[in-house]
């Protein structure tokens, strides 16, 4: 059978509990297969949204990249240092 002679079939997809079709003849997809979604920008955010956005997503504050750097390299020397504090503590009680 020629690519021609064949009939158009139906694709049928399904997301979550919700099934649908969609027609392969080009005729346009429903707005939830599109993605387009209602224009939300008219809804007022109450105080606590707004406080939400502007406090708690706000942009992190970090060191700068010198000071990364630095802590990079000193936090292995700290951490075996406290390592060999402890030993030194542990053994003094075992006597």
């Amino acid at each position: 059978m020629k690519p021609e002679e064949r009939a158009p079939r139906e694709i049928t997809y399904r997301i979550g509990w919700k099934r649908g079709t969609i027609d392969p003849n080009g005729s346009r997809p429903p707005a939830a297969v599109s993605g387009h979604s209602p224009d939300m920008s008219i809804i007022r955010d109450s105080r606590l949204q707004r406080w939400n956005r502007s406090y708690l997503w706000r942009k992190a504050p970090s060191p700068g990249y010198r000071t990364l750097q630095v802590a990079v390299f000193a936090m292995p020397v700290l951490l075996f240092g406290l390592f060999l504090w402890m030993v030194y503590e542990l053994a003094r009680y075992v006597r």
